[in-house]
């Protein structure tokens, strides 16, 4: 018994010891985790004002920039309408006519001023069959593409448009576009031209939908012979 006596007074740690010894690990190890592993702070989303708008349409002249057509009526904004619903202004001539040139390539490289930030640009472009020429007949799409519209050698592809000569079209949506200037690229190439064209009779009309909060959303361009 007295050997049994010793032992506890002696060689084993009192139980307030243990306990203590135990809260002092774990407040290292806490200590050790803060700094190993601090607190994570999830960031706050920031919003975005998507009011973006047309301000302005025009030919392209700046880099290889060309057009192988002219301004026939200056760009203005009805109705928040670039070009107007009904496509009466933004409208572009041929510098040669269509019926003494087959097989060849017209290109067409329009300036688009956008106004501040929008959550998407819509791109559709149709070829016409509404006069006495039928573009959608004798003309195909060769590329369709949206621009930045900068110096030689500092413009950058910003999107591809999908083309389908089946439907005489092309198609697409860019997503997110900051507000600036943007080139819309587009390359057409006759076939065998017949029945001859009128002048002004229509080649394409394009299309150009904002998804914005801003008010002259819609964009409506016609090139003609």
């Amino acid at each position: 018994m007295r050997l049994i006596n010793k032992m506890n007074k002696k060689g084993a740690m009192p139980v307030w010891g243990i306990v203590t010894l135990i809260v002092g690990i774990v407040a290292v190890l806490g200590v050790l985790v803060f700094v190993v592993a601090p607190l994570t702070v999830t960031p706050v989303a920031v919003a975005v004002d998507y009011d973006g708008e047309f301000d302005d349409a025009y030919l392209a002249v700046k880099g290889n920039f060309y057009s192988d057509f002219t301004e026939g009526t200056d760009c203005n904004i009805t109705s928040d309408v670039l070009g107007g619903a009904a496509y009466a202004t933004c409208v572009y001539d041929t510098v040669t006519t269509l019926n003494t040139t087959n097989s060849t390539l017209y290109q067409f490289d329009l300036v688009i001023d956008i106004d501040n930030d929008v959550e998407d640009l819509e791109i559709q472009g149709t070829l016409q069959n509404t006069g006495a020429g039928q573009a959608a007949d004798d003309i195909t799409i060769v590329t369709a593409e949206l621009w930045t519209y900068d110096d030689v050698g500092e413009s950058v592809l910003v999107y591809e448009i999908p083309i389908d000569n089946e439907d005489d079209e092309f198609e697409g949506n860019t997503g997110v576009l900051a507000g600036d200037d943007y080139v819309l690229h587009v390359v057409l190439k006759t076939m065998l031209i017949y029945p001859l064209w009128n002048d002004g009779d229509n080649i394409m009309l394009i299309d150009l939908d904002l998804t914005t909060d801003g008010d002259a959303d819609a964009a409506r361009i016609t090139l003609e012979e």
